[in-house]
């Protein structure tokens, strides 16, 4: 499953712990907090849900926390169906927005926000000024992205913003991948910048 929920380790004032999510897909890694905490003896982890209790501080219900868990499953899994049609990469901004949407609706799913989700990822598919730094330094412009004629491989068509401006195609999982340097920091292999200067 690619969103998995936990308990943050530590402790608020209250004696509770944050419910974060982390969500995985296509080799990008999120973080988040859906915006609740319980007491740590509230929640299973096994089945990635609040347990039965009253409620936490704010009043908030274990069967109102656990919706928002299921709604949020849903929605990732659509986000996620979207990426993959378009072939565009998720980003921080659509993951707040998906997480904001359905914290919103209440423990509802926000199904009024597909088609908002829809325009945030085709939106990215456009390619527009979408650059790229090489962890060695070299600045790079993202064309377009495709497929490989005989293996359909997912590739990268991307240019070089320095030089000769050579056009380069490179396999998606590798431009996206990431490099283990010899301080034995991992790092990305590309990425992404907002400007090329």
């Amino acid at each position: 499953m690619p969103l998995k929920f936990y308990l943050e380790k530590r402790l608020n004032k209250h004696g509770e712990a944050p419910i974060r999510a982390v969500w995985s897909f296509n080799g990008d890694r999120f973080q988040t907090t859906i915006g609740f905490s319980i007491p740590p003896q509230a929640w299973d982890d096994q089945a990635a849900r609040v347990l039965p209790v009253p409620s936490n501080h704010k009043g908030e219900m274990s069967a109102f926390m656990n919706a928002i868990i299921e709604a949020l499953e849903k929605a990732v899994s659509r986000v996620e169906y979207f990426s993959r049609r378009y072939n565009v990469r998720l980003n921080k901004p659509t993951v707040n927005k998906v997480v904001a949407d359905v914290r919103a609706a209440g423990g509802e799913y926000p199904s009024t926000q597909e088609a908002v989700w829809r325009r945030m990822v085709k939106e990215r598919g456009r390619l527009t000024d979408c650059y790229y730094e090489h962890y060695t330094g070299g600045k790079y412009k993202v064309i377009a992205y495709g497929k490989e004629t005989e293996t359909l491989v997912d590739v990268v068509i991307y240019q070089e913003m320095f030089g000769d401006h050579q056009i380069w195609v490179r396999p998606r999982s590798i431009f996206f991948g990431k490099k283990k340097m010899p301080d034995g920091t991992v790092v990305d292999l590309y990425r992404e910048i907002t400007s090329p200067v």
